[in-house]
């Protein structure tokens, strides 16, 4: 890899990090900050050339004389890049593996010029792979057994993207590739049928001495295309041609009009003629999408072909950050953290674990030397310049995808933080900035919790001034404000005179129901809980849709407020963190009810072991 297939600020940043002395070791990790809606999984690849790339760092005679020219870089810088070599150490999770956003998936540990020069490629690599990988998967599991081959090197963005997306199609669980470069570099299969322009280059009426010549040509599996002028048409000529030069006719492929009534039609007709072994390949623009539909309506397509659409997966928001800094002579400057709102990072130096299965799977970041039970995820591919023998294997990726699409479901494994990474982001985190990602949950500020109301809480009227200062700062942040409230039926199952705990308040229609007007609510969405007479409900988010309104509302972290700590809150910010959205509790703009002494602190405490950070109103500002 070219010195200079970087970003111009990296040479900047290594040029003033060499005149300063400061090439330290230093650590950055590569997350996926978040998904597009509806997305729960990435399929992990692009490894491979990360470590390739890594491998071939160098700085050649033409590129430092380019430098040297250039006038803005000093002869320090370049004399350090002469004889440039990558010595650090890479740890990432395996190829193949599927994983939601916000886990570290790769890490480069390395002297910083060296970390600093190999941004881009890093996530370039890491990126795209991950990107085909997912598409291909999703084909994969659409295809539902049947066999999906890659065509794609004639729509990617240039041409050198042909190994790299055949190698993660094949990862997720292709069957083949129309590329041969691919097969000698990785060994995969190739395949390939026909263009139309080999039928028109015989013309119409001699369409079936085209495909003579195909068939005679390369006996050993020639797919035939047959719609380049009628498809029932070039059937017949198929058969023909293979009836006439004694080869099998092994497949036919076609390409346009609607496929789904053309794989019937050609099915028909080729058993009627005695072809019931000849496949029947689609492809002409073929998603995923697509493919799933002609399998689950029974269409008889025994092969797939995707090209287009296998480079036309969503932009993954990989990012490479610094999390820690390996100076032993200043232990203050060993963890760093990111604290931009949406763009938060994870101090330090991380592993990822996994636990559970199906449903029940979960993901915990932890620090990298803290000893945690589950599988862990991050293994090392490069140690001190030099590859891991078989880290990299590919039928051992390809073994992995295909288990990992088994067990992978329709919803984002939950993401936990272990107690001592927790704890650390505590120390390290000072403000809380809110952002137009942000949502700040008010929860059940009503006058019946209030002092004086039927179920009040002591010193409850106290957080009305601080959710008022958080209210201000997330209008002008532009952050999305949701105000929630009981409203019970009268008899509803949480009141005493039903056996429940409580005594009746929050009844529909009284004043006790509404929320308190000291709060400037304008703009805020209200929504209601516990009106079901028969069922209880705590949380914000139970019955009221208030997850998917948030993800529509593209929000990225939940702050939370009101009324009680001990209870609402508690409920709300768990059921937060359950659906996958990081979550601050202020905790001045908080209060408990305290039935058992403590209940408010150890309500807190469950918070922070579950994920959830604090902060207080002081620290809110608008971002």
């Amino acid at each position: 890899m070219s010195v200079l297939t970087t970003d111009l600020y990296t040479l900047t940043m290594a040029d003033t990090f060499v005149r300063h002395d400061r090439d330290d070791l230093v650590s950055f990790e590569v997350t996926i900050r978040r998904l597009p809606p509806g997305r729960p999984w990435v399929m992990i690849a692009g490894v491979q050339e990360v470590v390739e790339g890594l491998l071939a760092l160098r700085a050649t005679p033409e590129e430092l004389a380019w430098l040297r020219a250039d006038g803005r870089f000093s002869d320090a810088l370049v004399d350090a890049l002469e004889g440039l070599r990558f010595t650090g150490t890479v740890w990432a999770v395996p190829e193949g593996t599927c994983l939601p956003a916000g886990v570290p998936l790769l890490r480069v540990t390395a002297p910083r010029v060296q970390a600093t020069l190999v941004e881009p490629m890093v996530l370039a690599a890491l990126n795209y792979g991950t990107r085909v990988a997912t598409v291909a998967a999703d084909a994969v599991r659409g295809a539902a057994g049947r066999p999906v081959y890659d065509f794609s090197l004639r729509r990617l963005d240039g041409p050198a993207a042909g190994p790299a997306t055949a190698r993660a199609a094949w990862v997720a669980g292709f069957s083949g590739t129309a590329l041969p470069l691919a097969g000698l570099l990785h060994g995969i299969p190739t395949v390939g049928t026909m263009a139309h322009h080999a039928v028109m280059a015989r013309g119409e009426d001699h369409e079936e001495d085209a495909f003579a010549d195909a068939l005679g040509d390369h006996p050993e599996g020639t797919a035939v295309l047959v719609d380049t002028y009628d498809t029932t048409r070039g059937i017949e000529r198929a058969m023909a041609a293979s009836r006439r030069t004694g080869s099998p006719l092994r497949g036919i492929r076609i390409d346009s009009g609607d496929l789904a009534r053309g794989a019937r039609d050609a099915r028909a007709q080729l058993d009627a003629a005695g072809f019931g072994e000849t496949r029947i390949m689609l492809s002409g623009d073929l998603d995923a999408e697509a493919i799933g539909a002609l399998v689950r309506a029974g269409v008889p397509a025994d092969d797939f072909g995707l090209g287009t659409r296998l480079r036309a997966g969503d932009p993954l928001g990989g990012v490479y950050k610094l999390c820690a800094q390996h100076d032993e002579t200043d232990p203050a400057r060993r963890y760093v953290m990111k604290r931009s709102p949406g763009k938060e990072t994870d101090p330090g130096v991380h592993g990822l674990a996994r636990r559970g299965t199906g449903d029940a799977t979960e993901l915990e970041i932890h620090l990298s030397h803290e000893a945690t039970p589950g599988e862990p995820l991050l293994h090392p591919v490069v140690r001190h310049g030099v590859a891991v023998p078989g880290a990299l294997d590919l039928a051992a990726a390809r073994a992995r995808a295909a288990a990992e699409l088994d067990r992978a479901g329709d919803v984002p494994a939950p993401v936990r933080r272990s107690r001592a990474l927790r704890e650390l982001r505590s120390s390290l985190s000072g403000e809380l900035l809110l952002g137009p990602e942000d949502a700040l949950l008010v929860v059940d500020v009503q006058h019946d919790f209030l002092p004086g109301g039927a179920l009040g809480v002591p010193d409850g009227d106290r957080v009305l001034a601080p959710i008022g200062r958080l209210l201000d700062r997330a209008r002008e942040a532009g952050a999305t404000v949701v105000a929630s409230r009981d409203r019970h039926p009268g008899g509803h199952v949480s009141f005493a005179e039903r056996g429940g705990p409580w005594p009746p308040h929050c009844v529909d229609g009284t004043r006790g129901a509404e929320l308190h007007p000291a709060l400037d609510l304008r703009g805020a969405t209200t929504l209601d809980k516990g009106t079901d007479v028969e069922r209880d409900a705590y949380s914000a988010f139970d019955g009221t849709g208030l997850l998917q309104r948030l993800r529509d509302a593209g929000v990225r972290r939940a702050v939370v407020c009101g009324l009680a700590t001990d209870y609402c809150v508690r409920a709300t910010a768990l059921d937060a963190l359950q659906g996958g959205l990081p979550t601050v509790v202020v905790t001045d703009a908080v209060a408990a009810v305290d039935v058992q002494p403590g209940d408010g602190e150890r309500a807190l405490q469950e918070l922070r072991d579950a994920g959830a950070t604090v902060a207080t109103t002081a620290a809110a500002r608008a971002h």
